[in-house]
């Protein structure tokens, strides 16, 4: 039996003048609201060119000081889960207030593309327990739960020096998880995932955890762990053979 080849129809369509907001808090700041801003403004710009409502997005920020003030400058490539791939041409910041209520709003103009394929929706992943903020030195866990098949988990991991394959690693044996069953992570109890700035000159650091499961054995096998070199891994996985998780955390 030969392994099943995708063959997917692709077309791009051009949407402008999308907006997405987040309400700035006291547990949030200005430039944080304008992250999140600019994450619905991409959700609702999928939408609008009629991207399949089960996505997810992944950012890659990148944390410069510039001398005399923190700013966080979005990375080139955002892409969505399902059926398409998302390219930010241009994004304005503006605030506004509504029922005296602060809200960060990110106007964007994208680039989407729409891939033509199917999805297997009783194919699931659950994430839980990874927290949105961790103090610097403090140790990451979770648990990881399959719903309709068993599964292959890659885990990859994105910070300012790059990307790397979080698990399986050279400490880990690559084995399928079983559906059903609650797995916590690090698997190996001798490994530590520690939330590490790589510059303590920094107020904070952002980096994305991305996760993908597969019914087949797909290993990862390219040379460098870059959003590239990932899109083009999962662009490769029919998309009802692959499921995914995508957060973004800080350290601080």
């Amino acid at each position: 039996m030969t392994a099943p080849v995708y063959c997917g129809l692709a077309q791009n369509k051009r949407v402008k003048d999308v907006t997405g907001r987040c309400e700035v808090t006291r547990d949030l700041s200005l430039a944080q609201a304008e992250q999140k801003a600019l994450e619905d403004a991409k959700l609702n710009a999928m939408r609008k060119a009629g991207v399949s409502e089960r996505l997810w997005s992944v950012t890659g920020l990148i944390n410069e000081d510039d001398g005399s003030e923190f700013s966080q400058v979005l990375s080139r490539m955002t892409t969505l889960e399902i059926n398409g791939l998302i390219t930010v041409r241009d994004v304005v910041y503006s605030e506004e207030v509504i029922d005296g209520r602060r809200y960060a709003v990110a106007t964007i103009d994208a680039d989407v593309k729409l891939v033509d394929t199917k999805v297997d929706l009783t194919f699931q992943m659950e994430v839980n327990g990874i927290k949105g903020v961790y103090e610097s030195g403090e140790n990451m866990t979770f648990t990881v739960k399959l719903y309709g098949h068993d599964a292959w988990l890659r885990v990859f991991w994105f910070d300012e020096s790059g990307g790397m394959l979080l698990y399986p690693s050279s400490y880990d044996s690559d084995a399928p998880l079983k559906k059903d069953k609650e797995y916590a992570f690090p698997l190996n109890p001798s490994i530590d995932y520690v939330m590490e700035k790589l510059d303590k000159s920094h107020k904070m650091e952002t980096i994305n955890i991305i996760a993908v499961a597969t019914k087949r054995n797909i290993p990862f096998i390219e040379d460098a762990v870059t959003f590239d070199s990932v899109l083009k891994w999962l662009y490769t996985i029919p998309a009802d053979e692959r499921t995914a998780y995508r957060e973004a955390i800080i350290i601080q």
